[in-house]
């Protein structure tokens, strides 16, 4: 029986890391060697190590961080060369991530919890037209965000201890704008996301777990990871408090096929207040429609205060969300 094991949760893992995109080479160790990965001396480890290397929790990191300053409404597929009239472009530009996990194994030792947090330092950069000159404008900013990723125990082989869980399903990745007053400006409270034939509403993203369904190993959780196909249409709609009476931007990031991604700005449909804290409540909402691409993916919410990108004194502040998905 413990052989048993041993194979199908060598073959289980083998095919969750290829889906997730967690395989490593023979010189690096990992579910296709007889090596562990770099670093990994235990369960816990090598746990923490498979949730950072996730391709959901990676590619999180590529959604919302830039490769160039663009307009707003930008697909980088398509997008070749500035207009001759420069219109307001902007990137946010990570220059460094530190990344902290913790693994909590829950009672009954068959499912875990790996906590996956990140500090993001960077420079948002602006480019604008200022008396008829091009200017570019730049605020550092520092960005903290958390998921969660679940593992399901499918063996317990002393030698291979490295193969004996499964990720089975991960949370929302959730980002705010560090330390306050600037991460309080602005906070998103709700993501609807409909599109494939379901509707997932979210008001707290780590909490939230998205099933991984093409594996079958995990019965928890809201609801499976959204799967879309070319074609499909999406709508995503987010509620955010914000401190300003003014049209904050929201826009949603997307990929389509890694690394390609695109980002547009949503509308804004409702906004009511201001509440007893100075807080107005609006509603942005937008559709897309997935023309390419596949692979492991995520659909982000990026808000960020008006004076973020339209005032230069005043410091960045955003928040920002993102829901796993996939591209068949």
């Amino acid at each position: 029986m413990k052989k048993a094991w041993g194979i199908i949760g060598g073959i289980a893992l083998a095919a969750g890391m290829i889906i997730s995109g967690c395989q490593k080479n023979s010189i690096d160790g990992g579910p296709d060697s007889n090596q562990p990965p770099s670093g990994v001396s235990n369960e816990q480890s090598a746990m923490q190590y498979f949730a950072a290397t996730d391709e959901f929790v990676t590619n999180d990191e590529k959604a919302f961080a830039d490769q160039t300053m663009a307009p707003t409404d930008y697909n980088d597929a398509f997008q070749k060369t500035d207009a001759a009239i420069t219109p307001l472009r902007w990137g946010r530009f990570v220059t460094s991530v530190t990344r902290t996990t913790s693994a909590t194994v829950q009672s009954g030792d068959t499912m875990s919890v790996v906590h996956v947090s990140r500090v993001i330092n960077g420079m948002l950069k602006i480019k604008t037209t200022i008396g008829g000159v091009d200017t570019v404008i730049m605020k550092s900013f520092t960005d903290t965000s958390g998921r969660n990723v679940v593992f399901r125990r499918m063996a317990r082989d002393a030698k291979k201890y490295w193969l004996n869980w499964v990720p089975v399903a991960a949370s929302l990745v959730s980002g705010q704008t560090t330390p306050p007053p600037a991460g309080n400006a602005i906070r998103i409270t709700q993501i609807m996301l409909i599109g494939g034939g379901d509707t997932l509403t979210v008001t707290d993203p780590e909490a939230t777990w998205l099933r991984y369904q093409w594996l079958k190993m995990f019965h928890g959780g809201r609801a499976d990871v959204p799967q879309f196909t070319a074609g499909d249409s999406l709508s995503v709609s987010a509620t955010v408090m914000s401190q300003s009476a003014d049209t904050d931007l929201v826009v949603l990031r997307h990929g389509f096929g890694s690394p390609r991604f695109g980002r547009t700005p949503m509308a804004l449909v409702s906004q009511s207040g201001p509440d007893a804290g100075g807080f107005y409540t609006k509603v942005y909402v937008k559709h897309i429609v997935p023309r390419m691409g596949v692979g492991s993916l995520n659909v982000g919410v990026d808000a960020l205060t008006k004076a973020t990108l339209y005032d230069d004194t005043l410091p960045y502040s955003a928040s920002w969300w993102g829901i796993p998905y996939r591209m068949l």
